[in-house]
């Protein structure tokens, strides 16, 4: 399922093992696309999304239930 992001959110960035990388943070842009996969779960988040974004700062985020539902809104 695709997401659209609804609210604009600052998140850590992770290296490629999930671990944060201190002091380096990037933005989920409003209106982005996201992909939801369920089946992969890289530093623990409830809710894994992939980008569907050239210019994301993100390849993939993870969020709690909470913060998908507030962020986010399903649109296919």
């Amino acid at each position: 399922m695709r997401y659209k992001c609804i609210k604009e959110m600052c998140l850590p960035r992770c290296d490629g093992d999930g671990f944060e990388i201190p002091n380096e943070y990037g933005f989920v842009e409003i209106g982005s696309v996201w992909e939801r996969y369920d089946r992969r779960n890289l530093i623990g988040g409830d809710v894994h999304l992939d980008s569907l974004n050239d210019n994301s700062d993100f390849g993939w985020v993870e969020t709690s239930f909470e913060e998908f539902g507030e962020n986010f809104e399903l649109i296919e």
